[in-house]
């Protein structure tokens, strides 16, 4: 990332998401959930960066 601070996200805000999506969540559990959110946000915000150009892009699933 071109920033060192990673990214964060307000209290308030991650309860609107959570509701948003139905989870019913207390505020403890918020609590608990935001700072792996904050994570895989810096990491979402990493894949983000990548600038793949025009190539096309396949995901392939190969089971063992």
């Amino acid at each position: 990332m071109d920033n060192d601070k990673p990214p964060e996200i307000s209290m308030e805000e991650f309860r609107f998401l959570a509701d948003r999506a139905g989870l019913g969540m207390n505020l403890q559990e918020l609590e608990d959930l935001k700072p792996v959110y904050e994570l895989y946000l810096e990491y979402t915000a990493l894949v983000h960066s990548v600038g793949f150009g025009p190539e096309e892009m396949v995901v392939e699933f190969h089971p063992d």
